[in-house]
């Protein structure tokens, strides 16, 4: 047992840790995708892209510093909804935590690649005018191996995720 002493994570409902095993999520999703990045894997500059989107008159060191804000943000957020789902399933062990959230995170990664490039493609200004390269489907737009990189590093957000949440609470 852990600092809450709790057997299983159900009932046992932490936002505190939650939101800090989304942090640490997120990061570990940055991770992936800029390693994809680094290597060529994709063309896909996220958090410039996310930031932009956001200012799209903004120099580019600004829309990153604005994509890091909402990444991170949006990284708490689903953190907080990762931990109620375990919560929910009494997940009762840190392996089991890491289990179930990196198929949580593949579900969020498969929609995400579903939903992104619509979304890109009707609400990125940049996109819209031509500045920046549209998506296409499943973000093949960015790299044929594009889709795969974002399936991995949200995999990886709900494996660390999970861990983390439950590492605190169990």
């Amino acid at each position: 047992m852990n600092v809450l002493g709790a057997a299983s994570l159900g009932g046992n409902y932490a936002a505190g840790a939650a939101i800090l095993g989304g942090l640490v999520g997120g990061l570990a999703f940055l991770v992936v995708v800029y390693m994809g990045l680094a290597t060529g894997m994709t063309r896909m500059n996220f958090l410039t892209i996310l930031g932009s989107m956001m200012a799209p008159k903004a120099p580019r060191g600004t829309a990153y510093t604005i994509g890091v804000v909402i990444h991170m943000m949006l990284s708490a957020v689903f953190g907080l909804i990762h931990a109620a789902i375990l919560t929910a399933l009494h997940v009762a062990s840190v392996g089991s935590a890491a289990a179930w959230d990196g198929l949580l995170g593949a579900v969020h990664g498969v929609g995400a690649l579903i939903v992104m490039p619509i979304m890109l493609a009707m609400a990125h200004p940049r996109i819209r005018t031509g500045v920046l390269e549209r998506p296409g489907v499943l973000m093949t737009g960015f790299g044929t191996i594009t889709p795969l990189g974002s399936l991995v590093a949200h995999i990886a957000f709900g494996v660390v995720t999970g861990s983390v949440y439950a590492a605190i609470v169990l």
